[in-house]
């Protein structure tokens, strides 16, 4: 079981990331939140969301979805340097505790994420 995203209804309204902060910290703490979205300012209307999971960094975009190994380095791909800081957080749970299951995927407004 997993998170899945259609990065395509994404807006980055960082509702998600705000969701799972509060799970970790019990404040809006995004800086504690193992998801996070972002765009790319060369593209209007061009985000993606990031995912740490405890082997994994899922990166979500428009044009498909990339899961990479974290501490694994592929010397054929290119380094996004927008993955560091996500790199430092705790890995998804899917909010383990929470009977109505993770907070991201309820407060999403477009129903970009879903658990699969």
């Amino acid at each position: 079981m997993g998170l899945k995203f259609d990065s395509l209804k994404c807006t980055s309204c960082m509702a998600c990331e705000l969701a799972c902060g509060y799970h970790r910290d019990e404040a809006l703490a995004m800086l504690a939140s193992s998801i996070v979205t972002y765009r790319n300012r060369e593209k209007k209307n061009y985000f993606g969301i990031m995912l740490k999971e405890p082997e994994n960094l899922v990166l979500s975009r428009p044009e498909g979805v990339e899961i990479q190994r974290i501490g694994v380095v592929d010397e054929n791909v290119e380094a996004d340097p927008a993955a560091k800081p996500i790199l430092l957080r705790e890995a998804c749970d899917l909010c383990e505790n929470e009977e109505k299951g993770p907070f991201c995927v309820r407060v999403c407004p477009h129903n970009v994420i879903s658990v699969e």
